[in-house]
């Protein structure tokens, strides 16, 4: 069964054509991705999730590729298809060195191994949140403190392991069909 409905630009609302055209001018996309267009048929959904994106992917102090990994970890680790393919190939076009073997082999167990230290404490840290945000204790913080983050930056990295697990739910919940352009990685 199909959950879902697809506004495309064409015939979405001004107001949705407003979000749709948002989101090309700021991340470069040349078409809009099903996720977007998925909440076409209601402008204030549209606008609202596009801004929690907006503003903790593309605001904030920490570099797009470590929150694009941070997106991607957390939605595979929720088993959420859509997210972990969409942003698999985002972090593959952000940050050269590394491979989609390398992506596959960080969902492996114990597999932290395969990053840069950079990357491999806070995919460490983001896992512990997903799993229980409540058993987070002071070490945890002072691994990523010691690692140069400061206590701002730790709460954006929750920002963004939040907003992962919302787009987790949403896309999951719905069964979305990747966009052509991801390549499935669970």
């Amino acid at each position: 069964m199909q959950r879902y409905t697809l506004t495309e630009y064409e015939s979405a609302s001004d107001e949705v054509r407003k979000v749709y055209s948002d989101f090309m001018a700021t991340t470069g996309a040349t078409e809009v991705p099903v996720w977007l267009k998925s909440l076409g048929h209601s402008a204030s959904l549209a606008r609202a999730y596009w801004q929690r994106a907006k503003g903790t992917l593309f605001g904030g102090n920490l570099p797009l590729p470590l929150k694009e990994m941070i997106v991607f970890t957390v939605s595979a680790r929720n088993g959420a298809r859509y997210c972990s393919a969409c942003h698999a190939q985002s972090v593959l076009s952000l940050d050269k060195a590394l491979a989609f073997e390398d992506l596959q082999a960080l969902l492996q167990p114990e597999s932290g191994d395969h990053l840069p230290p950079y990357y491999a404490h806070v995919v460490e840290f983001a896992m512990k949140v997903v799993e229980n945000p409540n058993d987070l204790d002071d070490a945890d913080f002072g691994k990523l403190m010691d690692e140069g983050f400061s206590r701002e930056e730790i709460c954006e990295v929750i920002a963004v392991i939040d907003m992962a697990m919302m787009f987790n739910i949403y896309t999951s919940s719905l069964r979305l069909d990747l966009d052509p352009q991801y390549r499935a990685i669970l």
